[in-house]
């Protein structure tokens, strides 16, 4: 009788202890799938927008960099006290002008600029002018062929000396077009003034005319044998002069310039 009880005992005991094992397990197995799926991570869409963003701009700074490094590279030496243009330097002396050296008939010439090459390539000058010069210095000697650099009177003083420019480099100062070069004016300024008054519709087979005018922009161009140059204003006219004087001594060729993407 009392074996019989303990083994009912037993059984129960059993029972209950499968019982709890069972229950137990039951209850770790959601827990563990909780763990698993809180460890794997979900996709935000906010921080993929956040990233993108970041990509764009980091890429922005990359590209705003390279144009900078580009732009410098191109244009910075304009600054600079020394510039090589066309295999020619240019050394800045004075504060602000310009000097560089040609050879010229087996002759060394220290030739000074106000601007150097790389700060006149914007204005435009027919090339055809230069040809029309070219083509009058060997038709014409300083004998029996004239120059006329013609100015308004009204103008500024700066509009004389970017007739200087022309002159020096047409005339005998650097022995190579060694033209006759007078200066002249638009219209009658002054009786008392003994100087020519000379417009484009002077010229001739003997006569070219460089006139000079203020307008609404900075342009070379020909007309028969009368060079035009127009500038927007008084300062402006001594930058078309050295875009013009360049295109003379063959420093800025038309090769050059499209090696500088004008």
């Amino acid at each position: 009788m009392s074996t019989t009880h303990e083994h009912t005992k037993d059984e129960e005991r059993n029972h209950s202890l499968h019982n709890g094992q069972a229950h137990h397990a039951h209850t770790e197995h959601p827990h563990a799938e909780n763990v698993e799926k809180a460890d794997k991570p979900e996709d935000d869409p906010k921080k993929s927008v956040k990233s993108m963003i970041s990509m764009l701009v980091i890429v922005g700074i990359i590209v705003v960099i390279l144009a900078v490094i580009v732009f410098i590279s191109r244009y910075g030496n304009a600054n600079t006290n020394s510039i090589e243009y066309n295999h020619y330097v240019f050394e800045k002396f004075e504060g602000s002008k310009w000097m560089t050296q040609q050879l010229i008939r087996n002759q060394l010439y220290n030739i000074p600029f106000y601007y150097n090459p790389l700060q006149v390539e914007d204005i435009p000058v027919d090339p055809a002018s230069v040809d029309t010069i070219r083509a009058f210095s060997l038709g014409n000697s300083s004998a029996n062929g004239t120059v006329y650099i013609s100015v308004s009177p009204n103008e500024s003083s700066r509009i004389v000396l970017a007739g200087v420019e022309y002159a020096r480099i047409l005339g005998t100062v650097y022995n190579m077009y060694n033209l006759n070069v007078k200066s002249a004016i638009h219209n009658i300024y002054n009786s008392t003034v003994d100087i020519p008054i000379i417009t484009c519709k002077n010229q001739s087979e003997n006569t070219l005319v460089i006139y000079a005018v203020v307008t609404d922009k900075n342009l070379v161009s020909v007309h028969g044998n009368c060079i035009l140059i127009e500038s927007t204003n008084a300062t402006e006219s001594i930058r078309v002069a050295d875009a013009f004087s360049f295109r003379l001594l063959n420093i800025m060729t038309e090769d050059t310039l499209a090696t500088h993407g004008k």
